[in-house]
């Protein structure tokens, strides 16, 4: 594995440990370095080599074992169809998440409008401008990097510590959620227009359209859900 060179480092980190997964190095139930040994190879961070390894879980390469490590669950690509069926198989404890998650962001969007800094702004647009690149890839790592980075990016310009530490819990539980969104392409898609109207808005600093714009964009969210689980062969 090749040091880490620049930033993004997490979504880096993720594509470094999948090709050493996907190269035929390693084979299911071979255990990946330790993160300290990850640390040292790729010149990163723990809480990097961490965030990374979630990716890699949510992306059902990696199962974490506390105290023991991570080990390879798979070498190849996902199959479509087990998508469809983690769907299915969530449905209910996504949905109730999304109704959670919705009207936090809406408040969380509310106190950007008035707190952000102009540096905020254009980190927050530079954000938005890498997610779309993912989108023309369709690049699943990055996917989830630059989405959650985004929606982040919103609640840290709050300046709110609890609200920051509460959204944190919430987008490390969603990981699984936007790897297997985002592996359907139709759905990343979905997502660049709002993204967009979400930025327009909090650049513009109308904290009513802001918050209309991410209360219909999780809405949207959750009818993706249900269009993958209709649309199953």
């Amino acid at each position: 594995m090749k040091p880490i060179q620049r930033i993004p480092v997490t979504d880096q980190v993720v594509a470094s440990l999948r090709e050493l997964i996907v190269s035929g190095k390693l084979k299911v139930g071979d255990k990946l370095p330790t993160e300290m040994e990850i640390c040292v190879q790729l010149q990163v961070g723990r809480s990097t080599v961490r965030e990374a390894l979630r990716v890699l879980k949510a992306l059902g390469f990696v199962d974490i074992v506390p105290g023991k490590g991570a080990f390879v669950a798979k070498t190849s690509e996902e199959d479509p169809n087990r998508v469809v069926k983690w769907f299915e198989e969530n449905e209910m404890e996504i949905t109730d998440f999304l109704e959670v998650r919705s009207p936090i962001e809406v408040f969380a969007v509310r106190l950007a409008v008035e707190r952000i800094t102009e540096k905020e702004i254009k980190e927050l647009e530079t954000i938005r401008d890498r997610f779309e690149e993912a989108v023309a890839r369709h690049d699943v790592i990055k996917l989830i990097t630059y989405d959650e980075a985004f929606h982040k990016a919103i609640v840290a310009s709050t300046r709110n510590r609890l609200l920051i530490s509460i959204y944190e819990i919430i987008t490390k539980a969603f990981t699984d959620y936007r790897a297997h969104s985002f592996s359907v392409k139709a759905n990343a898609e979905n997502a660049v227009e709002p993204h967009r109207r979400i930025f327009a808005a909090i650049r513009e600093r109308d904290a009513d359209r802001a918050a209309k714009e991410i209360a219909k964009h999780i809405d949207m969210s959750i009818q993706d859900i249900y269009k993958v689980i209709q649309k199953r062969p």
